[in-house]
């Protein structure tokens, strides 16, 4: 779901198990080089101040994760990681931003170069949970992996 559009009925399911905790995953599929990072990080607040109204105790932001292929020939690993910057330290104000470790081996990715592969997701969400632990560590459901 782009936070740009949320798809309000997947949303409001969701809310209604009256989560703890929410991570919202920033995928990298409709990053161009023309995308405006202001412009991202505002509808991405919007989406975690929705969350957070409706009870959620932890919103967590998980940064954009570094990837190896590109659909816009302009854009660059460089430019990936300044646009992603930019919307974590815009988001970071308000909520936690957990950032990814960003993974090169190719063990971590699919041979897509875009997608993570089963064991990199399992270091995602790793580095998710410790993250989320540090913000709650009383939560006796964080307190092992």
């Amino acid at each position: 779901m782009r936070a740009q559009w949320p798809n309000q009925e997947l949303l409001e399911r969701m809310l209604r198990w009256e989560l703890d905790v929410v991570i919202v995953v920033l995928g990298g599929n409709h990053i161009t080089s023309r995308c405006q990072p202001r412009d991202i990080s505002l509808d991405i607040l919007k989406l975690c101040r929705l969350v957070k109204a409706r009870g959620v105790a932890t919103v967590v932001v998980a940064s954009i994760c570094q990837r190896w292929a590109f659909r816009d020939n302009a854009l660059t690993l460089d430019r990936l990681t300044a646009i992603g910057s930019t919307i974590d330290h815009y988001v970071m104000r308000y909520f936690s931003v957990s950032s990814m470790v960003h993974m090169r081996e190719d063990v971590h990715w699919l041979s897509d170069g875009v997608h993570l592969s089963e064991d990199g997701m399992a270091v995602f969400m790793e580095s998710a949970f410790l993250r989320i632990r540090q913000l709650d560590p009383e939560n006796p459901s964080l307190k092992s992996a």
